[in-house]
């Protein structure tokens, strides 16, 4: 296991990827479809890659997509508030 990553680097990725993929955290943290503790473990999640540069150039290339790619740790999570 390697170490986690940088919290912010990771907080910012995780808002590039739920962007690109329609998941709107914030709107889902206020409407109460994300808890702050679940909110706080997709970060956390993000932050156990190690492919975070990987993740940049997919956000890059992707500014719009229908998923996040197969290696990213909140691809369900991100699936499943984007079509709430």
């Amino acid at each position: 296991m390697h170490p986690m990553g940088n919290p912010r680097d990771h907080f910012w990725l995780t808002i590039g990827m739920s962007k690109a993929v329609g998941a709107n955290l914030g709107d889902a943290l206020r409407d109460g479809k994300l808890t702050q503790r679940s909110y706080a473990e997709i970060i956390n999640a993000c932050r156990t890659c190690d492919n975070p540069q990987g993740c940049k150039h997919w956000l890059d290339q992707n500014p719009s997509a229908t998923a996040a790619p197969d290696y990213c740790r909140n691809k369900t999570e991100l699936a499943a508030l984007a079509s709430s």
